[in-house]
């Protein structure tokens, strides 16, 4: 037996397929105006075209993990990007909000068989030390997209129109197709059910090495029986419990930033942009360390030290925050914590999934877009109640379960390594 040398897999148009994902998926935001005067709809209506697009999401992405399961990994992003690109040129040709809404439906079930799987991809194409990274980079282009997104149809929107923009993301859809057509190594891809690469699995569990390399055999453990079968491990839905939770508490207080860092620190206009900018920016960033204290500290170890800094932050925030200097200071400490959280998170499904990787994932996509509409639904009764400093501590709170949650997980010796 030889060794093989590792190739490093080229990640860039799994990131661009999910920026073009996230852009269209979160442009939204920024043409409320665009869009409500176009459609001669409100506010209102247009914010309900984000709910169809998250249930959809929801319901659809383990559906699709699930029928798509035969086909090549490859196939599979290509024809989500196609649809995808063909559900941004229909959105930008809709005559009316009925219609538009079913279309926006339709691109949630078409972002649904491209992000788990490029998820799922990376991890395999990495090697264990670098898996962190790896699904950092992926996730790279869903945080900027998060991040460009809403002031992108804010300035593009008046001049463009919000079908100009759509036109402008299907374009954006059709350069990562490809790029991932192009670039992606066929040969190294296999069907969505394809067995764990090297050292993929839990410590101890065995897993599948490629033809000609030599492999030292892991120690066997009691855990290791369902990973021997291919079954997810029983800690998975802890950490898809962990993965709501943290949703519900991040999006309770990113739905209603605005007004929140408008009553702690007077923020408006060019200021308040500014704000929403560092934590953004931040959450890029955060995004790359947090792949890589993966790789370093381990997974679980990571989301802890994530989720009790979000946690400290938000406490802090109506205190500190007095001014629009510390509000820019603990809200961006807060998106670079939040999103470092990302890559450790999955990485861990990932580690516990077995063979059921895709569909995982794509469950963890499910709870997320659950998470992300229980937080704005209490966020909301927060706001409406006319306490929008609890919006800060109730979001603390919540993050307070969900570290919890995660300190049972360190505790597992199945994911504390």
């Amino acid at each position: 037996m030889t060794d093989v040398p590792e190739r490093r897999p080229r990640l860039w148009p799994l990131a661009l397929g999910t920026f073009a994902i996230g852009f269209g998926s979160n442009v939204v935001t920024g043409l409320l105006p665009s869009m409500s005067a176009e459609l001669h709809v409100g506010f209102a209506d247009v914010g309900r075209l984000v709910s169809f697009y998250g249930i959809a999401y929801a319901i659809s992405t383990p559906l699709v993990a699930l029928f798509g399961e035969r086909l090549p990994r490859r196939a599979l992003m290509l024809t989500a990007l196609a649809l995808f690109a063909a559900a941004s040129v229909a959105t930008a040709l809709a005559t009316d909000y009925e219609t538009l809404s079913v279309i926006r439906a339709l691109s949630a079930i078409a972002a649904g068989g491209f992000t788990p799987t490029a998820t799922v991809l990376a991890s395999q194409l990495s090697a264990p030390a670098m898996r962190g990274q790896a699904l950092a980079t992926v996730f790279g282009g869903l945080t900027t997209a998060t991040v460009v997104a809403a002031p992108a149809g804010n300035i593009l929107g008046p001049a463009i129109g919000y079908r100009g923009v759509y036109l402008m993301t299907a374009g954006l859809a059709v350069i990562a197709f490809l790029a991932v057509m192009l670039l992606v190594d066929r040969s190294r891809l296999g069907p969505v059910d394809a067995p764990v690469p090297v050292g993929m699995g839990p410590p101890g569990v065995e897993t599948v090495a490629p033809a000609g390399t030599s492999v030292s055999t892991p120690s066997r453990s009691p855990a290791a029986a369902s990973g021997r079968r291919g079954l997810p491990s029983p800690l998975v839905a802890l950490v898809l419990l962990v993965s709501m939770v943290e949703t519900i508490a991040a999006f309770t207080v990113q739905t209603y930033a605005s007004p929140l860092l408008t009553a702690i620190s007077g923020a408006d206009g060019v200021s308040l942009s500014a704000l929403l900018l560092s934590y953004g920016v931040a959450g890029v960033l955060g995004n790359i360390a947090g792949g890589r204290m993966a790789d370093r500290l381990g997974a679980a170890r990571t989301l802890w030290l994530c989720f009790f800094g979000c946690t400290v932050a938000l406490v802090l925030l109506p205190v500190a925050g007095a001014t629009v200097l510390g509000s820019a200071i603990v809200f961006a400490a807060w998106g670079f914590l939040a999103w470092a959280g990302n890559a450790p998170l999955q990485g861990m499904l990932i580690q516990l999934a077995g063979r059921f990787g895709q569909l995982i994932v794509a469950l963890n996509s499910s709870v997320i877009a659950l998470g992300i509409a229980a937080g704005a639904i209490i966020g909301g009764a927060i706001i409406g109640g006319g306490a929008t400093l609890g919006v800060a501590y109730w979001g603390a709170a919540i993050m307070g379960l969900s570290l919890v949650l995660v300190t049972f997980v360190v505790r597992n010796k199945q994911l504390a390594s």
